[in-house]
């Protein structure tokens, strides 16, 4: 009986621990590609179309399911080639507004998400989503070769992960 008992026990945990999923959120957090000028609302130069093409061919197989950019010509036309690909719609989100936007992509669950700023807002919603002042404050205005990666794992504990990388020409 005991024996019965124990091999039950067993079984009962297995059951469960098979039943727990994991949920995570994967992040892809771009600066915009290099822009034609620095007029208030450029659009990309040649580089920067270049730069929004490879970002297209580095994340065309993973899975993303939202693309976000602010309203200026360089970010959304940096999103834009990969969110056609995939069939998703680039969805703007205001750049003065960033805790509210960051409390809101934390929301998020079991998606890979595409999030297109500028060099004074990916680090901190890079920081936002990690949950910890990493990364410095500001790119600098040439660096255009930034991949930010958070992963935010829900279940079945909370789990933060960021990983900096880099993409496409090599800005100095």
């Amino acid at each position: 009986m005991k024996n019965n008992l124990y091999l039950l026990s067993i079984l009962l945990f297995f059951s469960i621990m098979s039943c727990q999923r994991t949920v995570q959120t994967t992040y892809y957090i771009v600066r915009h590609g290099e822009k034609m000028d620095n007029s208030s609302n450029p659009a990309l130069s040649e580089a920067g179309q270049q730069r929004a093409q490879e970002l297209k061919k580095l994340l065309a197989d993973k899975h993303i399911s939202q693309v976000y950019s602010t309203n200026y010509l360089r970010t959304s036309n940096t999103a834009k080639p990969l969110a056609d690909a995939i069939n998703v719609p680039v969805q703007t989100y205001d750049p003065k507004n960033q805790k509210a936007f960051i409390e809101d992509l934390k929301k998020i669950e079991g998606k890979n998400v595409l999030v297109v700023g500028h060099s004074n807002t990916i680090t901190a919603i890079a920081n936002g989503l990690y949950e910890k002042d990493t990364l410095q404050k500001e790119l600098p205005e040439d660096d255009f070769d930034n991949l930010f990666i958070v992963k935010r794992q829900s279940l079945p504990s909370k789990k933060l992960q960021l990983t900096a990388k880099t993409y496409g020409k090599v800005t100095p």
